[in-house]
């Protein structure tokens, strides 16, 4: 495996940790909005990461670089809005560069 697909799965997964940390500490009302969004984003991850190394598909230093500005977002969101945005731009940025 290259070293920017490990970068990109490493930064994509502790994205989606952080995802799921702000899902478990958000208030009920804040979880109903969080949730669908959050499982959309794990099975699509799932999906490209199988995708990624079926396919030999090599991530680049862009792609990398887009997980930690995803990660910076997540960081700095301060309403669930905020980080339900940022998560359907991870979900966009996945389908689009490797599931399409």
């Amino acid at each position: 495996m290259s070293e920017a697909n490990q970068l990109f799965f490493e930064q994509a997964s502790e994205l989606l940790s952080k995802i799921e940390i702000r899902y478990r500490q958000a208030d009920f009302d804040d979880q109903v909005q969080l949730k669908k969004e959050r499982d959309r984003a794990m099975a699509l991850f799932s999906r490209a990461r199988l995708a990624i190394m079926k396919e030999g598909i090599i991530c680049t230093d862009a792609d990398v670089e887009q997980m930690k500005q995803l990660q910076q977002k997540i960081d700095s969101s301060t309403d669930v809005l905020q980080v339900v945005a940022t998560i359907a731009k991870f979900t966009a940025f996945v389908r689009s560069r490797f599931l399409l």
